[in-house]
């Protein structure tokens, strides 16, 4: 796995969940105010939690995670992460490779991977998607996501157009328009997709079922463990009550099947359980 220096890219971490094979790729790191994390939940409550991460600025040191899903038939990515600093024409502290690098360094053809699935279209999940000079960075992808979010991403409101890179989109999806649906998608034998919102109106969840055991990853909606608790929203949740309404629903689902779940943003124990506490729920890490 490619590892240049000062970019928090980690191994890949390979996880069979029989007759697909899951590799997590870690491919970056950047900086997140702790306050917009945490949203409403008070600092004192918080604080606790993260006091030995958080630096003097009271940022949180977030992870970039990827996931590389091979089935039987087909390759997915999950995720692309953000464009690496020195490809943005911003000034963003992200220290990272691009998702497409990282594939390489990995053995793995870009050109094999059939479905791009970002858990919704911000920068740091989708940016990814194209390179520093607007092409596409898989071109023989197709690109799958809920009509919702590619509605917000074609939006007038000056919120969609500080969250979303408009322009970059507007033109990959015009070249490259990508497979949309309205609630729910069978998109291979093994891998269903689910529309959830809250975090963004197109926010989705993706369940990956393999013959021993079952993987979901939900993007922003659980990016960190503390999110096991779905009262817990960011500042950053376009719609809060939805958040936590389709979080205890697939919670709840996880929790009595024993899914694996991967941690969107988390570096340092992306993977784990959930487990019923009360009216809400806690994370084993595994």
């Amino acid at each position: 796995m490619l590892r240049p220096e000062g970019t928090g890219v980690r191994p890949v971490r390979t996880i069979d969940l029989g007759g697909i094979r899951v590799d997590l790729m870690q491919i970056g790191v950047f900086r997140s105010d702790a306050g917009a994390i945490f949203g409403p939940v008070p600092r004192t409550t918080w604080e606790p939690l993260v006091r030995e991460e958080i630096d003097a600025q009271s940022r949180l040191l977030q992870s970039l995670n990827t996931l590389l899903v091979r089935t039987p038939s087909d390759a997915i990515l999950l995720e692309t992460g953000a464009i690496p600093a020195g490809e943005r024409r911003d000034n963003d502290e992200i220290r990272s490779v691009s998702a497409r690098d990282a594939l390489i360094a990995a053995d793995v053809d870009p050109a094999g991977i059939r479905y791009v699935v970002p858990s919704h279209l911000h920068r740091d999940h989708a940016g990814g998607l194209t390179s520093g000079d607007g092409e596409a960075a898989f071109p023989d992808a197709t690109i799958v996501a809920p009509q919702a979010e590619i509605d917000a991403v074609a939006s007038p409101s000056a919120r969609a157009r500080a969250a979303y890179d408009v322009p970059i989109l507007t033109r990959l999806f015009a070249a490259s328009p990508p497979k949309a649906f309205s609630d729910r998608r069978q998109l291979l034998p093994e891998v269903e997709l689910r529309l959830l919102g809250g975090h963004t109106p197109g926010s989705q969840a993706t369940i990956i079922r393999g013959r021993e055991r079952t993987l979901l990853f939900m993007g922003d909606l659980f990016m960190r463990p503390w999110q096991a608790n779905p009262r817990w929203v960011t500042a950053f949740d376009d719609a809060a009550w939805i958040s936590v309404d389709a979080k205890s629903s697939i919670f709840a689902e996880a929790a009595a099947e024993e899914w694996l779940i991967v941690q969107s943003h988390e570096l340092a124990a992306p993977l784990g359980r959930l487990e019923a506490d009360r009216d809400r729920f806690r994370l084993v890490s595994e």
